[in-house]
């Protein structure tokens, strides 16, 4: 009921005067006439499943999916209009069209990894997927997720994205990605913590496993899997 009523609240809110400020358009005209910037686009955003258990809870998320599924399909929907939204609104105020808007867009989901690969499909999947289709149609765009755990599991789901790029957790290795995504960019999977304890001898045996495993395919930045506190 709880989540109901918020989405409920979330609907019936006008979006643009939600997230900008009553001062917006006299700002807007001062930075452009003394600095000559524009309002800059709105191109990456939390990842649907973090950003639910970071509203609904992570347990909570977990049991309505099964338990309630027209509302968690109603939760997804709702997550995938003010996400569509605010993009749209930020096009706009930049000063582009729905045709020449630049394309390009990332999320970063660490939770993606708590949902089973039908769940995610269910969830999180068509909100990329919808995302991913006006904001970057052709070959070449960028669609990125960044996910720091072990979602190897949702790999498949994924794949069907065709991602330009990716940067996943430590225990996703290069071999695990390139199975399903052969040409997708790997940013990194030498673990964040094997580079902070400074331990020389790992991090070389790591990056030799790394450009081994990437002989065949490239596509390989040598950085850290997920991030470094």
């Amino acid at each position: 009921q709880e989540l109901e009523a918020l989405l409920d609240r979330v609907e019936k809110k006008d979006l643009r005067e939600f997230i900008l400020p009553q001062n917006w358009e006299a700002e807007k005209k001062r930075i452009f006439e003394k600095y000559g910037k524009k309002p800059e686009l709105w191109r990456h955003v939390r990842g649907p499943v973090t950003l639910a258990t970071s509203i609904y809870g992570v347990e909570n998320l977990i049991f309505l999916i099964p338990d309630e599924p027209d509302l968690a399909k109603r939760f997804s929907s709702v997550i995938s209009d003010v996400i569509f939204g605010m993009a749209s609104i930020m096009d706009e105020e930049a000063g582009y069209s729905h045709d020449n808007a630049p394309s390009g867009f990332s999320f970063a989901d660490d939770n993606c990894y708590l949902l089973t690969e039908e769940m995610y499909e269910f969830f999180g999947f068509p909100i990329l997927k919808r995302i991913f289709e006006r904001w970057s149609p052709k070959p070449e765009d960028k669609r990125y997720q960044h996910s720091d755990s072990d979602m190897g599991h949702l790999l498949p789901v994924l794949s069907r994205l065709n991602l330009t790029g990716c940067n996943f957790g430590p225990n996703i290795l290069v071999n695990d990605i390139r199975e399903y995504m052969p040409n997708t960019r790997i940013d990194g999977c030498l673990a964040p913590f094997t580079f902070m304890s400074n331990d020389e001898k790992a991090i070389i045996a790591e990056v030799k496993r790394d450009c081994e495993m990437a002989k065949d395919s490239k596509g390989l930045n040598l950085s850290t899997a997920g991030s470094i506190n």
